[in-house]
């Protein structure tokens, strides 16, 4: 199981750092070119297997973390660990899924535009309740055991979650309404992306900045929260053509 978790460990960091990279060019190209569509594809076929792979390694975590992370436990305290092991393990596996979702939603979106009806079909409203009822479930962990990121992301999530529900079964939407929709969550994606890479991948490096590496780790969701408003409320005026 090591060596398994190790391989894909391995991927899904070299499958995160082109992600990361690629989110960038759709965002700064224009909108609808052949450069934007092209590599938002690549960015969204690369996002699926960062996220497709992140999910298979957190759940080799939870299902043996004394297995895969026992050499860094004290022998005093084993229980408690494996219990921190676990939370942080289902921290990521809930970006993982956050990630996917916004991604495959955002995909769909683009595809059907108008046509809502298709976004209501059960896969794609499993993916999303998932979404909604595990920001539910982070939250309740974060409270329970007072850990800041899962009150934090579980907040984000069934927020997100809902908001995607809430579209697919919306009686009207303005035009070009399916735009923003597709911009919200392509950034969605990146938000959990980019908070995953953070959290996990550079934690070392401020394992020693204390409670301001907090800071870092929520930056990505407020910042990308911020984007999502603004350029909502700017696509949703210019469509109105005010």
């Amino acid at each position: 199981m090591s060596l398994l978790y190790s391989l894909l460990l391995m991927l899904h960091i070299m499958l995160g750092s082109a992600a990361l990279l690629l989110f960038w060019i759709p965002a700064f190209t224009r909108k609808g070119s052949l450069d934007h569509v092209k590599f938002g594809r690549y960015y969204a076929n690369t996002m699926y297997m960062v996220a497709g792979s992140g999910l298979l390694i957190c759940l080799l975590v939870l299902a043996a973390p004394l297995h895969i992370h026992g050499n860094n436990q004290s022998v005093v305290d084993v229980n408690q660990g494996v219990l921190n092991i676990r939370l942080f393990a289902v921290f990521l596996l809930y970006v993982s899924w956050l990630t996917l979702t916004s991604v495959r939603h955002g995909m769909l979106v683009l595809r059907v535009k108008q046509h809502r009806h298709l976004l209501r079909r059960p896969m794609h409203l499993t993916w999303l309740v998932g979404l909604t009822i595990g920001g539910l479930a982070l939250l309740g962990l974060g409270l329970w055991y007072s850990k800041v990121l899962h009150i934090i992301f579980g907040v984000l999530g069934a927020i997100i979650g809902g908001q995607m529900l809430l579209y697919c079964f919306r009686r009207h939407i303005t035009p070009r309404q399916w735009w923003i929709e597709h911009l919200g969550a392509m950034i969605g994606s990146g938000i959990g992306a980019y908070t995953a890479f953070i959290t996990f991948g550079a934690r070392q490096l401020l394992a020693g900045a204390g409670y301001w590496q907090l800071l870092f780790w929520v930056a990505p969701g407020v910042i990308g929260a911020l984007v999502i408003g603004h350029l909502s409320r700017r696509y949703h005026a210019q469509f109105q053509g005010k």
